[in-house]
């Protein structure tokens, strides 16, 4: 017995079929393109945060900036700084694009122009379907759904008057893109500014631990070579012939009196 499942799918219009495939590609797609655009932006965070450790180096390794809320202010600045001289090249792209539009629209001897128009905009380079066709919808437990792909309206074709929205869209997008870019970029370097701050300056006693038996200041008892000091502030050296001599640390570096040194072995 054949199941009515299966009934179903092959009674199904070949519109019907492809909208199904189209769904099914599109869900196997997204999560790919998501995963391209996250490496993508890994990537540039990664390269930028480079580019703020070159702006502050000089600065940290030479101690001209020695705390944390400086070398914020410092960092913030040099980030502002580079970000506008990443930008003013998007800008001229933009402004380029609109200078097109003005020109056409004066050619034209129409202001109102809308370079995005199916007929003679960009909109002519694309596909287009009857969305609102009430044909396509069905009822399914109560909810209006789309059941089968909307008929083809227009196919992609070249206006020779829709060239000045061609040019419009195609630089306009160019130069849109491209600041998207620059902002991303200065995110990454205020990201990586943030994690520099909290690393060089902040003080942490991870791995630390203190001897019970150092004096203060975490010096363990003994340091200091093979010299002994005692309270007196004298220091005990061995002679070749086992015999202890105290010598005092405040005459060490003192003449000896008149007559010579005093030999008590003479």
């Amino acid at each position: 017995m054949i199941d009515s499942g299966f009934i179903t799918i092959f009674a199904m219009s070949e519109a019907t079929k492809r909208l199904i495939w189209a769904i099914v590609i599109i869900v196997l797609l997204v999560p790919v393109l998501l995963g391209y655009i996250g490496m993508w932006i890994r990537n540039v965070m990664r390269w930028q945060g480079k580019r703020m450790d070159i702006l502050c180096h000089d600065v940290v390794v030479t101690r001209v900036i020695t705390d944390k809320e400086s070398l914020r202010r410092y960092g913030n600045k040099k980030n502002m700084a580079y970000f506008f001289k990443q930008s003013w090249i998007p800008f001229v792209i933009m402004l380029a694009a609109v200078l097109t539009l003005i020109i056409n629209d004066a050619i034209i001897k129409d202001f109102s122009y809308n370079p995005f128009n199916n007929e003679t905009g960009f909109g002519s380079l694309l596909w287009h379907w009857d969305w609102s066709d009430p044909s396509i919808r069905a009822t399914v437990w109560g909810m209006e759904v789309i059941a089968s792909w909307p008929p083809l309206t227009a196919s992609p074709h070249f206006e020779v008057e829709a060239i000045g929205g061609y040019l419009f869209t195609i630089i306009g997008s160019v130069g849109l893109v491209y600041w998207m870019v620059t902002v991303q970029c200065y995110i990454s370097r205020w990201w990586r500014l943030r994690k520099l701050c909290d690393s060089i300056f902040t003080k942490s006693l991870e791995g630390y631990h203190q001897d019970p038996g150092a004096p203060m200041g975490g010096i363990p008892t003994g340091m200091g070579g093979g010299t002994t000091q005692n309270i007196q502030g004298t220091n005990t050296t061995n002679t070749n012939n086992n015999e202890s001599t105290n010598v005092s640390i405040l005459d060490a570096n003192e003449r000896p009196p008149l007559g010579g040194p005093t030999d008590n072995n003479r």
